[in-house]
C-alpha cells in the first residue's frame, strides 16, 4: 500500500497526542553536568566551532572509503 498526504498527517497527528503523554525527568546531577559542560571556554558564545566541522568532515570520510570485511566462511 503506497502512503499518502493523509497517512504522513495522521502519523504526525498520532505522534504530537502521544508527544504529550511523555515526561522527562532530569535529576540534579545531570543538570549540573550540562551547567558544566556550557560553562567550558570552548562552549561560550562567539568561540571557534570550526573544529565540529572539520571532525565532522572528517568522520564521513571514514566512512565513504570503508569497504565490508571480508566474512570466513
Amino acid at each position: 500500500m503506497k502512503p499518502t498526504l493523509g497517512d504522513g498527517l495522521r502519523a504526525l497527528r498520532e505522534a504530537t497526542e502521544l508527544a504529550k503523554s511523555i515526561r522527562i525527568v532530569l535529576d540534579e546531577q545531570y543538570l549540573r553536568w550540562i551547567a558544566e559542560i556550557e560553562a567550558r571556554p570552548e562552549n561560550q558564545s562567539g568561540t571557534d566551532k570550526s573544529r565540529v566541522w572539520r571532525r565532522d568532515r572528517a568522520f564521513r570520510d571514514l566512512f565513504i572509503r570503508a569497504t565490508p570485511a571480508e566474512r570466513d566462511r
